[in-house]
């Protein structure tokens, strides 16, 4: 038997889960970052022996960005709408899981960012600069990178843990628990977010030398590569495009969503849900639009493999 729902706690709490027609509208728009998304991964998927293991990765996390968006907001609305108690004892619970979730891919998508824009600088070196960092270059080594991000995002997840509220139908970002412990709580509020600090710091650093040194992608090379360097041009400025708006996205986090550098969890339960609304739409907008920006400036010809002293693939 479900366990009884306060709805009337509910609806003051958090009246903005009223269902309405942006309900759809946004339900919609998300789903079609969910098709793009398959399709660009199903690209991916059939030229296997060129795909680039970080644009993957972050492809991969675009879809988790629309999936989730769509299993959180859609599914409280029309539970809202019908106030069952069953359900919303199953979207309590499965919207827990996708915290969790979101916190994992979140921190996957800013070190992938990270990877993918510094080994975009490197395509702009010449061919010994990158088989000396090869580590950013070479198709294995990413994979292994990626791997080693993949376990500090599980690790880091247990100092992101949070805790529900007294009505956690109405928790959409609930609030982060804190370590008693003092040696925790130094990990939890200083070390992990000084990493993810100051891997942002060095991606804007590698972002802004890509850019100057863009001009130089080819010199020295073979003539075969060089014939090549357009669409390798192309690439990497679309790929500094996407991160224009990461940096939006993650400037927007830091402002309005982080518990340590925002007043969000200052609100009111509706404006605070409000504010997650609104991050996680734009999330959605920005993810569920990359597919469109690798056409615009790749068509059917992007370069996901730039090795030392061979073509582009």
């Amino acid at each position: 038997m479900a366990k009884p729902v306060d709805w009337e706690l509910i609806v003051k709490t958090c009246p903005e889960f009223e269902l309405n027609a942006w309900d759809f509208v946004f339900a919609i728009v998300a789903f079609i970052g969910v098709i793009f998304t398959i399709i660009q991964l199903a690209q991916l998927q059939k030229k296997k022996e060129n795909e680039s293991s970080l644009i993957g990765m972050l492809a991969l996390c675009d879809f988790m960005i629309c999936f989730v968006y769509i299993m959180t907001y859609f599914p409280t609305s029309v539970i809202f709408y019908f106030r069952s108690n069953y359900f919303a004892g199953i979207q309590i619970d499965a919207r827990t899981s996708f915290q969790s979730l979101k916190i994992a891919y979140d921190t996957i998508m800013t070190f992938a960012v990270f990877l993918l824009i510094v080994e975009r600088f490197l395509w702009t070196c010449s061919s010994r600069t990158r088989l000396t960092w090869n580590v950013f270059t070479e198709k294995k080594s990413k994979k292994r990178v990626m791997l080693v991000t993949i376990v500090y995002a599980f690790l880091s997840f247990f100092t992101r843990m949070f805790v529900l509220s007294d009505v956690p139908f109405c928790d959409i970002a609930p609030c982060p628990f804190l370590f008693e412990i003092e040696a925790l709580k130094i990990i939890q509020l200083y070390v992990v977010p000084g990493i993810d600090a100051l891997v942002c710091v060095a991606t804007l650093i590698f972002a802004l030398l890509t850019i100057i040194r863009v001009s130089k992608v080819g010199e020295g090379e073979e003539l075969v590569v060089q014939k090549n360097t357009n669409r390798i041009k192309r690439c990497i400025m679309c790929i500094l495009v996407i991160y224009a708006t990461f940096i939006i996205r993650t400037v927007c986090y830091y402002i309005f969503i982080n518990h340590q550098t925002s007043d969000l969890f200052q609100k009111t339960p509706s404006a605070h849900n409000l504010t997650v609304w609104w991050y996680d739409f734009m999330s959605v907008l920005f993810s569920g639009s990359r597919y469109v920006l690798y056409y615009a400036f790749c068509r059917n010809q992007i370069v996901t493999e730039y090795p030392p002293t061979a073509l582009g693939q």
